[in-house]
């Protein structure tokens, strides 16, 4: 009865996790526009909606559940991102299953920082994310692992229809096992063997076992049929493979140095502590450890070397991170009890921390004087001499795992407040901006202010917001979507002068195709981006701390015809 109690109050704390890990990926998610590729994947399942003959994407588990989304609840920004976040918010649970493996309290530790961490919640947020596919993948493990082999099936397929980083992930997965199976940490030939064994004998020993793959198949015509509607998407997931080899021959611009920086400085607590982690592991000859070091070093490198590359592959370096923290924050917690040696050392490392984080901000407001910098830089050595000095004393009267405890409890709350400050910048303060780590350096624009012109002119010329008639002239997907209820617009890929819409769109280097005299237009930000390819920008203090930067825009026209406009008249031709 003990044990039933314990589980119960498990169970508790991780439904209260999950229920943290959906409210992060939820709450305000329609604050901003969606970016060019959200929309693009947006677009494609409004289409699908529409009944429109279209060749889907890879992201057929996207396209199918979002398109099925839009016919209930209608399409809009929330809908279109709810997916990925539903997705994302299940990662906690992959904690849970491995509990027995990992260990509770590190289990507990692993799901709360899933739920948390700046990468995965800001990922999770963005349409056509690659967030569902490690989730997908992760699931498809664990519970193969734990004989759950319908589960398994079913999550496999998912991440199949999870697009070209399922893909990534089946490289990391596969590598780390065999490193795994090479270095004898894991017997891959006997793990299988007996797995694939309960396989036959359930499906042997009763009619459960027969239907075991009755479900898996279901979803997979399920949602690669669109749920029953159009049956592209069962073949439309076999080029995520091709679009994944692709990366191998067609740069992305990306630098690894970047990657490296923006896996830093968004979440230093895990690249310390995971690092710590897995020396640990390999000291102490935990498997689990070892295994999430490979799968550490293997994706790591892979993300690196992948020309293909961006910011968003780094989740699956974020996961063996966190593994290998979770592990040893544990182990460190553990090993000796709280004391008020412990805790005052913990609260002084804490607020020298954040001291000098406020002393390395406040080096923004120098204005290039060297000497100020120069003193702001010893202030930060000398605060850093003094945590050292008051360690070495509470180390030699009370012993260094004492000192050491109170080093990780006050370094790891510090950063783990840093971590939210990060979590809350990249998903909610600026999201859509040019210089966020996640959402490939495009910014949203002022989409919101271009519609709320088209209707206001809407209204002037038909008395309703959406009856005007338009064309658009090579708009990206951004706009289509933006656009998409606007039933009287089409979108052309070159101007037609014997047009003469109410309203045309065109881009701003094409407004010369215009004819000035029977249109007036005005000029709108659909997109910013940042200046030049370097890691930090010239002022890096102020891009580590607040994600500043030179940026540049892209423009759009809105052309309104003459004789819609209050005191114009449309010209006759006539002298």
């Amino acid at each position: 009865m003990k044990n039933q109690t314990k589980i119960t109050t498990e169970l508790f704390l991780y439904g209260l996790i999950f229920i943290l890990a959906a409210a992060l990926r939820l709450v305000l998610l329609g604050k901003t526009p969606l970016v060019e590729t959200e929309a693009s994947w947006a677009y494609q399942a409004w289409q699908i909606w529409q009944g429109e003959s279209i060749r889907p994407g890879s992201l057929v588990s996207y396209l199918s559940i979002t398109e099925a989304l839009f016919s209930i609840f209608g399409s809009g920004d929330i809908i279109a991102r709810v997916w990925p976040a539903l997705a994302g918010s299940s990662i906690i649970w992959v904690a849970f299953i491995i509990r027995d493996r990992l260990g509770r309290i590190p289990a507990l530790i692993l799901a709360a920082g899933l739920a948390i961490d700046p990468a995965l919640v800001s990922l999770s947020r963005f349409a056509g994310s690659p967030v569902p596919a490690l989730v997908f993948i992760l699931l498809a493990v664990v519970t193969f692992h734990h004989h759950k082999f319908k589960w398994s099936l079913i999550f496999l397929f998912l991440g199949f229809f999870s697009g070209p980083s399922f893909w990534m992930g089946a490289v990391v997965l596969g590598t780390t096992l065999l490193l795994s199976n090479t270095l004898k940490i894991l017997d891959a030939k006997q793990y299988f063997l007996t797995r694939f064994l309960d396989i036959k004998k359930d499906r042997n020993s009763s009619l459960p076992g027969a239907w075991e793959f009755f479900l898996p198949a279901l979803v997979v015509v399920g949602v690669g049929s669109f749920f029953f509607s159009q049956f592209q998407g069962l073949s439309a997931w076999i080029t995520a493979l091709p679009e994944f080899l692709s990366g191998w021959i067609s740069p992305s611009g990306v630098s690894p140095y970047k990657m490296l920086a923006a896996l830093g400085v968004s979440n230093p607590l895990i690249v310390i502590f995971g690092g710590l982690g897995f020396v640990s592991a390999w000291k102490n000859n935990d498997r689990i450890g070892k295994i999430s070091a490979l799968w550490f070093g293997v994706s790591l490198l892979l993300v690196l070397i992948y020309p293909g590359r961006q910011t968003s592959d780094l989740i699956w370096v974020v996961f063996s991170l966190w593994a290998g923290a979770a592990k040893e924050l544990a182990r460190i917690g553990q090993a000796v009890e709280f004391s008020w040696v412990t805790n005052t050392l913990s609260g002084m490392i804490a607020v020298l921390f954040m001291l000098n984080w406020l002393t390395f901000t406040g080096m923004i407001n120098q204005q290039g004087n060297q000497k100020a910098i120069l003193l702001q830089w010893g202030l930060i050595a000398a605060s850093i001499a003094l945590g050292l000095l008051v360690m070495t004393i509470v180390a030699s009267e009370w012993g260094w795992p004492s000192a050491k405890k109170g080093l990780v409890v006050g370094l790891s709350g510090a950063l783990g407040i840093y971590l939210l400050s990060a979590l809350a910048q990249g998903a909610y303060l600026q999201v859509g901006n040019p210089h966020s780590l996640w959402t490939e350096g495009s910014g949203s624009g002022q989409i919101d202010l271009l519609l709320d012109t088209i209707a206001e002119v809407s209204v002037a010329e038909t008395g309703r917001q959406d009856s005007i008639q338009g064309a658009v002239i090579q708009g990206n997907s951004s706009l289509k979507w933006a656009l998409r209820d606007l039933k009287e617009f089409e979108f052309l890929e070159v101007y037609n002068p014997e047009i003469a819409a109410p309203i045309l769109i065109t881009n701003e280097i094409d407004n010369l195709q215009v004819p000035f005299a029977f249109y007036r237009g005005q000029d709108f930000v659909i997109a910013t981006n940042p200046v030049g390819n370097a890691v930090f920008p010239e002022d890096w203090i102020s891009w580590i701390a607040f994600r500043d930067g030179p940026i540049e825009t892209e423009k759009i026209i809105l052309w309104v015809r003459h004789d819609i406009l209050p005191g114009e008249k449309y010209p006759t031709g006539e002298n």
